[in-house]
This record gives C-alpha cells, structure tokens and sequence, in this order.
C-alpha cells in the first residue's frame, strides 16, 4: 500500500493572463511529460494520457491576496497522489514552471500518515530551494520545517528582484533560533523572566 502526499502550491504569477494560462498548464500534463511516461512504461502516449493527467492535476482552491478576481495574479491550487507518482508529479509542475519563468511556484507537501512534509520553491524549472521536515513527533504536526516561503513571499508582495532577500531573511531567521536559544536555554521550562 502506498501513502498518499497531499500538496498545497501557491503560484505568483506576474499578470491575471498568465495565472489563469499556469491554472490550464496545471490541468494538463504537457506532451513531453506523456511522451516520457509513455516510453517508460511501454506503451502508447494516447493509451495513458488521461490516467496522467487524473494523477497531475492541480486544482484551483482560491485566489491569494485581496484584489478583485480580474487583476488577481497569485492563486492557490492543491492535489494529492500516491507516493509512488511523486516524480510524475514533480516532474509536472517543472514542465508547467519552465514554461511560465517569470512565475514563482511555492509548494508544501505532506504525509499526515508517514509524518513527514517539506516545502519547495520551484521557478523557470527548476528547483530553487526545498525544506524537509522528515521526522514530526506526532502525527500531521510540522516540527522543524522553516518557512522558506517568507522571503519569496514578501519580494512579490513588494515587486523585488526574486531571490534579493534570501539572505537577509537566512541572517535573520539565524539571530532568532539564536536569540531563542540564548533566552530560554536548551532545557524544558527554564523560561527566563528577563524578556
């Protein structure tokens, strides 16, 4: 039996076209995609293109951000798949990133059943950063996963170059783990009264 990875991915796109272009990508495996899988498991790119595209298929959940639907240009969308097509689905959403580099692709995964989940950020096909958090302590609760997010988050909320605050966001989230471990120590309940 194989688990099932649930997916989150919010995609930033530059314009309301080009979103609503990457939501029909996110519906559709691309040719090259089908071709692969076709070639693999020898058969007929036809024969197995709907089987693909019912495992690829990102749907739309809502918009991000509070503007009206017309100029929306950030969307969220979710899927789920057995373990054992993670690449086909991986694979997908580079395909649909390659041919939309300008957008930025943010995606959270998990398994709830096999206590693990991770984010990455994916753009211009490629895989830009991934966070993992493989070992949660207690079923569907995140225990050292960052949110790599932020930084990604905020440059397009501002039009900033992407990628132009990792760093600062990297310093920072350092000095906080830092200053965390500096004021309250490494032992359970020792909280100091001096913050």
């Amino acid at each position: 039996m194989s688990n099932w990875i649930d997916m989150h991915l919010d995609v930033l796109a530059s314009r309301p076209d080009e979103i609503n272009a990457i939501e029909n990508a996110l519906k559709n495996p691309c040719a090259e995609l089908i071709a692969r899988r076709a070639h693999r498991s020898g058969m007929e790119p036809k024969d197995i293109a709907e089987d693909l595209k019912e495992i690829v298929t990102f749907i739309p959940i809502r918009n991000l951000g509070s503007v009206d639907p017309s100029v929306n240009k950030a969307r969220r969308f979710e899927s789920a798949w057995k373990m054992k097509f993670w690449g086909l689905a991986i694979s997908h959403l580079k395909f649909v990133s390659r041919d939309f580099p300008g957008a930025v692709f943010l995606a959270h995964y998990y398994d709830d059943q096999a206590s693990f989940g991770g984010k990455i950020v994916i753009r211009a096909g490629e895989e830009i950063r991934c966070s993992h958090d493989g070992d949660h302590r207690a079923q569907a609760q995140e225990w050292v996963l960052p949110n790599i997010f932020a930084p990604y988050e905020t440059e397009y909320d501002l039009g900033l170059e992407f990628g132009s605050l990792w760093n600062e966001w990297l310093e920072g989230m350092g000095k906080e783990l830092a200053a965390l471990t500096g004021h309250y120590g490494g032992s359970p309940g020792t909280e100091s009264s001096n913050r």
